[in-house]
């Protein structure tokens, strides 16, 4: 079970990268640095469903297996429960936010229903993703000898919410800004993982 922790944040990475280079690559024109990773499911983008379904999606479910394996393997310390609550919302929000795909371009002029769930479960996703990381890297006090979840845990979740806070569609960069934030919230996920791992907690019940 340890070793779902360790290493279904790191599929799930390689899952969306994968997923938004090659949905990219087939859509004319796309800038990974001047557009959302959103466009790339949007309505009437080249490849919407696909990239909606199977890359966005899956991508959430890995997550989801994360948490299900870190409240096999930890203590269930209300913070720890908080936490993982915080981080399933942030993966099940972005699940949503697939089903209800932003209007094409994400810069709609009248934006429909769709286009207006989409930008709310977004919102929702990093809020509580920033929270959950935050939450866990506190709890990691009671069973880490390492002070490094902890420092990293809320260094990256004060930076990923500057960046949240710049997640602005006019913005020449925000391409860039939103892979950032992903990328401070799975490199935290691969540190948590990483030291879960090493530690002696789920040995005696599960042996690893």
């Amino acid at each position: 079970m340890k070793k779902i922790i360790l290493i279904s944040p790191l599929l799930s990475l390689l899952w969306l990268s994968l997923t938004v280079i090659l949905a990219g690559s087939s859509y004319p024109g796309y800038s990974h640095v001047l557009q959302f990773m959103s466009e790339l499911g949007a309505g009437g983008s080249p490849d919407g469903d696909l990239v909606n379904y199977l890359g966005f999606i899956p991508t959430e479910l890995f997550i989801l297996l994360f948490l299900f394996a870190l409240l096999k393997v930890m203590h269930k310390s209300r913070l720890l429960v908080l936490g993982v609550a915080c981080i399933a919302v942030y993966a099940l929000s972005l699940i949503a936010a697939a089903f209800y795909p932003c209007d094409y371009q994400c810069r709609p002029v009248d934006p429909s229903f769709s286009h207006d769930m989409h930008m709310l479960f977004g919102a929702i996703a990093y809020l509580a993703g920033i929270a959950g990381v935050a939450i866990l890297a506190i709890d990691s006090k009671n069973w880490c000898e390492s002070k490094v979840p902890l420092v990293s845990g809320l260094l990256l979740a004060v930076c990923a919410f500057a960046l949240m806070l710049n997640l602005d569609a006019e913005l020449s960069y925000v391409g860039l800004v939103q892979r950032c934030l992903e990328l401070l919230i799975y490199v935290w996920f691969l540190i948590f993982g990483f030291y879960v791992y090493k530690s002696s907690l789920g040995e005696t019940e599960s042996g690893l």
